[in-house]
């Protein structure tokens, strides 16, 4: 994208003007002095640095290094109009430019070729723009699109974003981002258990998945190492096990499902699951609590990993342990996965057993 705004550039500069308050005599990508910035934009007095993100997101460091420049550009963040909540509360010397917009002031361009791309770049992002709305707008709205609606894996990024904003607005610690490898959308909402921080949590997260339209809740229980970036031991895995131990009729399907159908039956309805919601327990899991899993006992094995040995429960590493359920994306909005992932934390809040084992 930051490719075509400079090409448009070198054709015309002049919509600049109305966009950071000036003409450039310049417009440059991928400038080393500037951070690497997508596009900085020169004259005899001004300078702007424009960063275009479609389906990623601009960093807090990244950010940091463009406000630490000593050339003071003015600073514009350009994305898709959702991603206008990024700037929100965390705005400083930034501006937000809509892309859609952005591009849409080359199509008024004398020159011929700017027009005309600008023009079909244009209608491309505003129809990005509506489908993202879409999927937030209550069923009652003409304008409504479920999930499926999202052809391209970066719009769900962007709606995983607005989600977790959502979330935070719910008083949740939440989290946007991708699976590792695949780059499959993730959006993740946790809530402390009773007396602990955000190190020791339960956690609902979507998931988007690759070869089919839909995705799957995963809920459960998420614990870190105490203090963050140290290295996990002992107790901390004893006590997330134990947690989820406690709770091993909780952390199901089916308890989930009897629940939401008492107090949210229209999010009930957009869960099944054809088979078991949670993995037999195989291999000796005590071994994995006081060894690590790298470090638990191989028994000819290479190495451990949770397809080798489980407790029970789906997850990573030795801190989690979650449920799996299909979430069907045909009828399922964005505003749904909002409300499914706060009633999800709710639900495993309310049935923390009284003596939650002391951490």
């Amino acid at each position: 994208m930051s490719d075509l705004i400079q090409f448009l550039s070198d054709r015309d500069a002049s919509p600049w003007a109305e966009l950071v308050g000036f003409v450039p005599d310049e417009v440059s990508r991928e400038v080393r002095k500037a951070n690497n910035a997508d596009l900085l934009l020169t004259s005899v007095s001004r300078s702007a640095v424009v960063e275009v993100k479609l389906g990623h997101l601009m960093s807090n460091q990244q950010q940091e290094k463009y406000e630490a420049l000593s050339s003071r550009p003015d600073l514009f963040l350009a994305a898709l109009a959702s991603d206008k909540l990024r700037l929100r509360n965390n705005a400083g010397r930034w501006s937000f430019l809509g892309l859609s917009d952005l591009v849409h002031r080359w199509e008024f361009a004398d020159d011929e070729l700017a027009c005309g791309l600008a023009s079909e770049a244009a209608s491309v992002l505003r129809t990005w723009d509506q489908m993202i709305s879409a999927v937030f707008e209550a069923r009652s709205k003409a304008s409504w699109l479920p999930l499926s609606a999202l052809n391209q894996k970066f719009l769900a990024r962007v709606v995983t974003r607005q989600i977790a904003h959502e979330l935070k607005e719910h008083n949740r610690v939440a989290w946007a981002g991708v699976t590792s490898g695949g780059g499959l959308p993730i959006i993740q909402g946790r809530t402390p258990i009773r007396g602990e921080g955000n190190d020791r949590c339960f956690m609902a997260e979507v998931r988007w998945w690759e070869t089919k339209r839909g995705g799957e809740l995963r809920f459960g229980v998420d614990f870190d190492a105490r203090p963050p970036d140290s290295v996990e031991d002992e107790e901390v895995r004893r006590a997330a096990y134990d947690l989820a131990i406690s709770m091993d009729a909780d952390i199901d399907f089916a308890s989930l499902h009897a629940y939401l159908k008492t107090v949210r039956p229209d999010l009930a309805e957009l869960l099944s699951r054809d088979k078991r919601s949670r993995p037999g327990a195989k291999g000796d899991w005590e071994q994995v609590i006081v060894h690590g899993m790298k470090a638990a006992p191989l028994q000819g094995r290479k190495t451990n990993n949770r397809r080798t040995v489980t407790p029970g429960f789906f997850g990573d590493g030795a801190l989690r342990f979650q449920a799996i359920v299909d979430i069907d994306f045909e009828r399922a909005s964005a505003r749904d996965l909002t409300e499914l992932i706060d009633a999800t934390l709710t639900y495993l809040s309310n049935r923390e057993p009284e003596a939650t084992r002391s951490c």
